[in-house]
């Protein structure tokens, strides 16, 4: 979906060899939205209505002999137009969108969406609670990583900073498969200098490694 399948495959055996050589359990999500965030095409359709009504105010003050009996319709079709085509620019142009996006209100979706996968997965279900999720949302450009107790309790937050700063800069330039690629990376050497080592016995208890999904819409 959002990697060809030779790129899927890379990313598999990468977060397969960090599971390897640290004994903990990561699944790695890629969402396209987590959210549908409804209030995004009425933020740029009160924009476009500004923007026109400012247009026909600037007009009116430079040209008042333009005025005429089909002014009021004319103002009006070109208020509301404005507002439709900014409103509809942020359904097909996601970077249009992501300009009305509240940075808070797209941290708590991405962490709800991270919670609920968690859980749907039952990671937790991971011997000695070695579990970690590792969730990219393409359209808010974040990243949220879960760690379950038994590696939370030995991997610091500073570490998990990290791990997100790695990947925050090719995330913005679109470049996800680097991103990603960097974020097990640095994960990998954080679990080992936190004292996370090779399981004794390798038991995958979840076969997901990478999931791919669409979430609200296509980012």
């Amino acid at each position: 979906m959002y990697f060809s399948e030779d790129q899927t495959q890379r990313l598999d055996a990468r977060i397969r060899l960090l599971e390897k050589n640290t004994g903990i359990e990561l699944v790695t999500v890629v969402v396209g939205k987590c959210d549908h965030y409804p209030e995004i095409p009425w933020k740029a359709f009160a924009l476009g209505v500004s923007f026109g009504a400012l247009v026909i105010v600037v007009q009116g003050m430079l040209r008042p002999d333009w005025l005429s009996a089909y002014s009021a319709l004319i103002h009006t079709l070109l208020v509301l137009g404005a507002g439709t085509v900014m409103a509809l620019l942020t359904v097909f142009w996601p970077a249009w969108a992501r300009c009305f996006l509240d940075r808070t209100r797209a941290e708590a979706e991405i962490r709800q969406y991270a919670q609920s996968v968690f859980l749907e997965h039952e990671i937790f279900k991971v011997p000695a609670r070695t579990g970690m999720l590792l969730l990219v949302g393409l359209f808010e450009r974040r990243v949220v990583i879960l760690p379950d107790s038994g590696v939370g309790r030995r991997l610091s937050p500073e570490a998990l900073r990290l791990v997100i700063a790695a990947m925050q800069g090719d995330l913005k330039r679109g470049n996800r498969l680097q991103a990603l690629t960097n974020g097990v990376s640095v994960l990998e050497e954080q679990l080992k200098a936190a004292g996370f080592s090779p399981a004794i016995e390798d038991s995958d208890r979840i076969p997901e490694a990478l999931l791919q999904q669409k979430g609200d819409a296509d980012a």
